[in-house]
């Protein structure tokens, strides 16, 4: 009686240890992560997160469109418009802009899911 008694107390601290450590986590992470976020005059929302603890730019630009939103027998439409991202304009011929981050040290991509797509450089 008295060992399981000592076992459920065991597995009581165990628990309440663990959602301590939990809580705490949480906690580190909340100050790292303070982000700061306004609309521009377009309606484009801008979410700034700044962390100094490596000298690292990152990039990312996500857009509220995605496979979910693609016309009725017309799937892939989304992937396809964020792969003609990559072919430039008249300005900006494609490849120009990878070989500038690129040249920079840095790399970039997209991707796209049911509800957005996101394209992003990463420069150190």
């Amino acid at each position: 009686m008295a060992a399981r008694r000592v076992r459920r107390c065991g597995r009581a601290l165990g628990a309440f240890l663990f959602v301590v450590v939990l809580a705490l986590s949480a906690a580190s992470r909340a100050a790292i992560f303070n982000p700061e976020t306004f609309t521009l005059a377009n309606g484009m929302q801008v979410v700034v997160v700044p962390n100094h603890r490596a000298p690292v730019v990152f990039h990312m630009v996500w857009y509220k469109v995605g496979a979910a939103d693609d016309p009725i027998g017309e799937s892939g439409l989304a992937h396809l418009l964020e792969h003609l991202m990559f072919k430039g304009t008249e300005k900006v011929p494609g490849g120009q802009f990878s070989e500038i981050v690129a040249r920079n040290g840095g790399n970039e991509n997209a991707f796209t899911s049911l509800d957005y797509t996101a394209y992003f450089q990463k420069i150190a």
